[in-house]
């Protein structure tokens, strides 16, 4: 039966003696969802009926009561909260209705357009929920094949989040009731693997639930350009436009469209990263009011106007901070990234190239680059962040305050961020110490950096630590959460040094956790070492030490995670050219970075 010869008035209709239709709840391409009324056991359902289109040949009509029976088994084969329950399954009209469980509340597409945006967590929620839903499915041998926002229905009552319409599922063992050269689904919302016609596993579905992500913290699908054709080429072989809103879930969002299934998150790694999202400690509550303007107070001194370098001060003593509550791994959030220069510079000519096979752009830093820049330092925002997600438990701590100012700027102003010590802060032990009659900086006391070293601070980031001279901040790690030091060509050797104002409790247990994305989106990336260590006295510090290649460079880097008191973790990263390590320059570099490092917390 035709669309054209079906009943124009279906509402009050009794099916199969049993099932009393009501209103519309919903019409798709293939079918209508009515509420209904279980007259046997005094219950509302929802009821699928399967319309046909005008004019359908009998060989298409088999295949859509085929689609049709193969989705109803398929949910009732899924035993998960998140997935709808099948009741029963009802031939009238030589067609299909099936009769299943009724979710009172709207989808998130509904969601999204009438009461606002997803919030990080709340979306984090919502996707773990629909990945214990494909969790199963996958194990059942089934591929959704069609996860997107208007899939998703969301209860009313308790929240509940339901991932429905497996009506082009694919069922292992199956034959494939698809025609040929044909693809469906909802063209943002399909991964590259499908677009090229490739036959997709797991990994696609996942895909379509980083998509998801986006959208949920967006309000829009990722890769959208107006038409399927230039949608799916898009997918295929265009960056992804950096989420404004995504926060700690954009390692996530990242993670989950790498557009090669094979470095792509699998479901363990997005689980562990959803529930760092969920479980971020809520700052907006910490955080007291700001006093009336004209209010009595104590505060630092600013600091003073540039000028020349008055020398450096003592270093305090090497157990500062010894004691403090530790933490689960300095700002091991973009630790691992080496991520060159931002917008306020050009990169480096030694950038990475990009990890998966669509030179997938990874963050936001890299958003006003020109798509070939994009291409090729792709990777390395995306392991900041996933490192601050694993490391910082997701907090998104704050490091982002200044954004959309210059690198120099963002770090305390290009005259302030990398000044001598004195010149940062003139009190405490780092002040009076200098020398105040005008000396130059080499003209350092006995305890200072070595020659050809001049300690530099930086106030936003709160510590100092002295570098070779002629050395300046070229940028700020992909999160946001620290400084990027280097020579005047902005090439190798680097130090980059990040800061977390949520420390956990682990620093090499963090480092592991943050490893698996570091790992999946690197290349060549090798572990050389990565330990517990005693530093300081600090409660908890590690090393992680790997080499990977940047662009056509191959480095190697080690990391030091620590802990300095309960509101302050840090991490010092240094990265040599691999050939390059044991080298004078790189061994008295990490030597020295380590030795004259002060935190300023």
């Amino acid at each position: 039966m035709s669309e054209a010869e079906q009943p124009k008035e279906t509402t009050g209709r009794l099916l199969a003696g049993r099932y009393r239709l009501g209103e519309v709840l919903g019409r798709g391409g293939m079918g209508t969802v009515w509420r209904a009324v279980d007259e046997t056991l005094g219950r509302t359902v929802a009821v699928k009926e399967l319309r046909f289109p005008s004019a359908i040949e009998e060989d298409e009509k088999r295949r859509l009561i085929t689609r049709t029976l193969r989705e109803a088994k398929a949910i009732a084969r899924i035993r998960n909260n998140g997935a709808v329950t099948v009741y029963d399954v009802v031939d009238e009209d030589d067609r299909p209705w099936i009769v299943m469980e009724l979710i009172e509340g709207k989808s998130l597409a509904e969601v999204t357009r009438d009461d606002g945006l997803l919030t990080p967590r709340r979306a984090a929620e919502v996707g773990l929920a629909v990945l214990d839903v494909l969790r199963f499915a996958h194990r059942e041998g089934i591929l959704h094949r069609d996860v997107k926002p208007s899939n998703v229905l969301i209860s009313e009552d308790d929240g509940r989040v339901v991932l429905t319409d497996f009506g082009i599922a694919q069922v292992e063992g199956d034959p494939s009731i698809t025609s040929t050269g044909m693809l469906v689904g909802a063209p943002s919302y399909i991964s590259p693997e499908r677009a090229r016609g490739h036959k997709p596993g797991p990994a696609a579905d996942l895909w379509s639930l980083g998509g998801l992500l986006y959208a949920s913290v967006e309000g829009v699908p990722p890769y959208d350009k107006g038409s399927a054709i230039a949608t799916l080429t898009a997918v295929m072989t265009e960056n992804l436009e950096p989420p404004k809103n995504a926060g700690p879930l954009e390692t996530v969002i990242y993670g989950l469209l790498a557009k090669d299934p094979d470095q792509r998150l699998d479901d363990a790694a997005a689980r562990a990263l959803l529930n760092d999202v969920i479980h971020a400690p809520e700052e907006s509550e910490e955080k007291a009011p700001e006093p009336p303007a004209d209010s009595t107070r104590s505060m630092p001194l600013p600091p003073p106007p540039a000028g020349k370098p008055k020398g450096s001060g003592k270093r305090k003593g090497a157990a500062a901070g010894a004691g403090a509550a530790a933490g689960e791994g300095a700002v091991a959030a973009d630790a691992a990234a080496a991520t060159p220069a931002g917008p306020a510079g050009p990169p480096p000519s030694s950038a990475p190239s990009g990890v998966n096979a669509g030179g997938e752009a990874f963050g936001r830093l890299l958003a006003r680059h020109k798509m070939v820049i994009l291409a090729v330092v792709a990777a390395l925002v995306v392991l900041g962040s996933a490192l601050a997600v694993a490391l910082n438990n997701g907090s998104g701590d704050g490091s982002r305050d200044n954004k959309g100012k210059g690198a120099q700027e963002s770090a305390g102003s290009e005259k302030g961020a990398d000044k001598p010590k004195e010149e940062a802060g003139g009190q405490g032990d780092d002040a009076g110490d200098g020398d105040d009659d005008g000396g130059k900086a080499e003209d350092k006391p006995e305890d200072g950096p070595p020659d050809g070293y001049e300690t530099v601070s930086n106030s936003k980031f709160e510590f100092s630590v002295a570098l070779p001279e002629g050395w300046k901040q070229t940028g700020e790690s992909g999160a946001g959460a620290g400084a990027i030091y280097a020579g005047s060509d902005g090439g190798y050797p680097k130090v980059q040094v990040d800061l977390s104002r949520s420390p956990g409790s682990d620093a090499a247990d963090a480092w592991r956790k943050g490893e698996v994305s570091v790992k999946q989106n690197s290349t060549d990336y090798k572990r050389v070492s990565l330990e517990p260590s005693s530093w300081r006295g600090y409660l908890t510090v590690a090393d992680w030490e790997f080499t990977r290649t940047e662009g056509k460079v191959p480095v190697r880097i080690l990391n030091r995670g620590f802990v300095t008191d309960k509101a302050h973790a840090y991490a010092i990263m240094i990265t040599c050219e691999a050939d390059k390590w044991d080298d004078k320059s790189c061994a008295e570099l990490r030597d020295t970075a380590f030795d004259t490092f002060e935190p300023k917390g």
